[in-house]
């Protein structure tokens, strides 16, 4: 659907979503009542005028730590209305990272919830304020015309949020967005989303995340959507539980929670009968397979899904081919921090397998200095949606863009001739082969965990050769050992073994300067950022 908001603020939007749908729900906790679009508004007038009575001031920066909760995006559409800057942060980041953000920021204030106030609580210089997981008002509603009366308007080029990135590299940079970088980012992304006011959506990853405050958040409200949160972390069985509660109609997540599921839902039932597992290596036989458990994952989600929406990584091949087969619609997208942050949408219906889709209308995207061979170059981005640079970090601004205004994503890719992109991983982890061949540590990464025995990989080089750092699964081998009296000894040699043979066999799918040559195992999981994406520059050898 086409979505116009002028001026292209966060306020206008909010404004434009009350005057719509003042009466429909906007906000609830799990089995909790929800706020409807006009207490939404009330939430927001009582907040703002609280905040002004505090001192708070246009350019003010305010930060929000805590789970999701409905009292969350009252907090951040407050802060951002009344044209101050919020700045998210992820619940998962050390107390040592929030203090960083707090002082490199200058945050006046933080809205923090329970579990959080230890990271600071020994801060001075700040006012701390707590988040409240419950309903944010109990006021009566508040129509449209009256939402933020009195109270001045930002403009587009504002700077509406500073989001640090949870980056694998160990530094933490503070992105500023506009709030027409985040407005044009919703109004672009709402085009290729096919939802409106009768939708659900099951909100699971974090709001401090800007994949899921712009798609999760932003493009729900600005259409009328009806929003759930879980409280507390989304453990499986909270998830599960949820769904059935909720009956969503549409999930934004990672692949990450899809490949555990199938993994752990899917994969499992059909090991335990011999008939089914032979059926399985057949592509007829995969299909019915996973149609059927299609149907009975449907049930299982509450039985009103109608998408999911995966952003963040790829897909694994073998779970794509779950979703195709068994009917579960599904798209998948690319973006950044940097970009607000959708770039790409492979389109609900037209998801072209391996690839993140196409630009979203308006954006530009480019291949820097292609390969001549394979078409494989840096991928740069231009549009409204780009980002002003890093707070307080010049140097790094600079190193982020090539002039022009096009912004360097540090991602390698290619189109295809239909304009659909392909990720093949990031500029700096990439390998060159004994004779200058390009190898993509990801995609080789993305070839090994079809193997259920692999729970986590890092692919580098060291001394000339292809290495992969494994984590193997260990859960999928006790139940391999079941019933078998094995020594440790015994149970370690069958899984050394069965990870080399893993390495064999998966080689064959890769070009042969691409193959692992090494396989080293490793005893506990990698550390990851808060955004769950490995820590990769803890596990590679520094030359």
């Amino acid at each position: 659907m086409k979505l116009q908001l002028d001026p292209p603020t966060l306020r206008t939007l909010i404004q434009s979503s009350v005057n719509l749908y003042a009466g429909l729900p906007a906000l609830a906790l799990v089995d909790e009542q929800p706020v409807t679009y006009a207490g939404l508004a009330a939430g927001i007038n009582v907040l703002a005028a609280d905040l002004r009575e505090k001192g708070i001031r246009p350019g003010d920066r305010i930060a929000i730590l805590g789970d999701n909760c409905p009292d969350w995006v009252v907090t951040y559409l407050t802060v951002t209305s009344l044209g101050a800057v919020a700045v998210p942060i992820l619940p998962g980041f050390p107390d040592a990272d929030v203090r960083h953000i707090l002082r490199d920021s200058g945050a006046r204030m933080i809205f923090v919830g329970e579990k959080q106030r230890d990271a600071v609580a020994e801060l001075e210089d700040i006012v701390i304020r707590p988040l409240k997981p419950g309903k944010p008002v109990t006021v009566a509603s508040v129509p449209a015309d009256k939402l933020l009366e009195g109270f001045d308007a930002p403009a587009p080029d504002d700077l509406a949020v500073i989001i640090y990135t949870s980056g694998t590299t160990g530094h933490s940079k503070g992105v500023m967005l506009t709030h027409r970088n985040i407005i044009m980012d919703v109004m672009l992304s709402i085009e290729q989303f096919p939802i409106d006011r009768n939708d659900r959506f099951l909100s699971i990853l974090p709001l401090s995340h800007t994949f899921e405050a712009t798609g999760g958040m932003l493009c729900p409200l600005a259409v009328g959507v009806f929003i759930t949160y879980i409280e507390g972390l989304p453990t499986p069985q909270k998830l599960l539980a949820s769904m059935k509660s909720v009956r969503p109609t549409g999930v934004l997540t990672v692949p990450l929670v899809m490949d555990k599921i199938y993994r752990k839902r899917v994969l499992p039932e059909i090991r335990k009968k011999k008939v089914l597992s032979l059926m399985y290596r057949v592509p007829a036989g995969r299909r019915l397979i996973n149609r059927k458990a299609g149907a009975k994952l449907h049930e299982t989600f509450g039985g009103a899904l109608r998408f999911f929406m995966f952003g963040g990584a790829a897909l694994n091949e073998d779970v794509e081919q779950f979703l195709r087969d068994a009917g579960i619609s599904y798209a998948t997208g690319y973006g950044m921090t940097e970009t607000s942050p959708i770039i790409t949408i492979n389109p609900f219906g037209k998801v072209r397998p391996g690839s993140c889709g196409q630009p979203i209308p308006g954006i530009e995207v480019g291949i820097h200095e292609p390969d001549p061979d394979t078409g494989v170059g840096e991928i740069i981005v231009r549009g409204p949606i780009v980002m002003q640079g890093y707070y307080n970090n010049p140097e790094a601004t600079d190193q982020a863009f090539l002039g022009d205004g096009w912004l360097r994503t540090g991602d390698l890719g290619l189109f295809d001739g239909d304009n659909y992109l392909y990720i093949k991983g990031r500029s700096k982890n990439l390998i060159l082969g004994p004779s200058g061949e390009n190898i993509y540590p990801e995609i080789i990464e993305q070839v090994f965990m079809q193997n259920t025995f692999i729970q986590e990989i890092v692919v580098y080089q060291e001394d000339g050769r292809v290495t992969a750092k494994v984590y193997p699964n260990f859960d999928q081998f006790d139940e391999l050992f079941a019933g078998q009296e094995l020594t440790e000894s015994e149970k370690q040699r069958r899984i050394t073994e069965s990870l080399e043979d893993a390495r064999k066999e998966l080689n064959q799918k890769l070009p042969a300067f691409s193959r692992v040559q090494k396989i080293i195992e490793y005893p506990e999981p990698f550390e990851k950022t808060p955004t769950n994406k490995v820590k990769r520059y803890l596990y590679i050898p520094k030359p």
